[in-house]
């Protein structure tokens, strides 16, 4: 496969391993755009009883770092953190936090992609555009 194919989970009777979900939630998370536009990967870390992959990907204030990690003994785990690009005022190093994490599940990354949301969600100014102007000759 050359690098501008992406990478397809194929519909077969066998049921698809936790990196083959994992590729597929990713596409899912930047559709229709191109995966490795978005999302930088480090993988391939690890032995054949455990495979460890590494994601990054960015917005205009903060860094998030997912790792997953598939072991074929005892529970895989799928986490995330999340550090600021730039330190505060006053300050010489960046903050972060860990994000939800647990077992590689489609529920841990649906709680990761909601704690990515609720970060980035920034409060409506007070000084809202009214819904009606009034007429201030009556």
């Amino acid at each position: 496969m050359d690098d501008s194919q992406e990478k397809v989970v194929p519909i077969t009777d066998k049921e698809p391993s936790k990196m083959e979900m994992l590729d597929q939630w990713i596409k899912e998370l930047v559709f229709p755009g191109d995966v490795k536009n978005f999302i930088h990967e480090d993988s391939g870390e690890g032995s054949p009883e455990e495979v460890t992959r590494r994601f990054y990907f960015y917005t205009d204030e903060h860094k998030y770092f997912i790792v997953a990690i598939k072991r074929s003994v005892g529970r895989s785990y799928l986490g995330c953190q999340v550090s600021t690009r730039k330190p505060r005022a006053g300050e010489d190093w960046s903050r972060g936090n860990d994000l939800p994490d647990g077992e590689f599940t489609k529920e841990t990354w649906n709680s990761i992609i909601e704690a990515v949301l609720r970060y980035e969600l920034v409060k409506l100014s007070k000084y809202q555009k009214p819904d009606s102007i009034p007429d201030l000759n009556a």
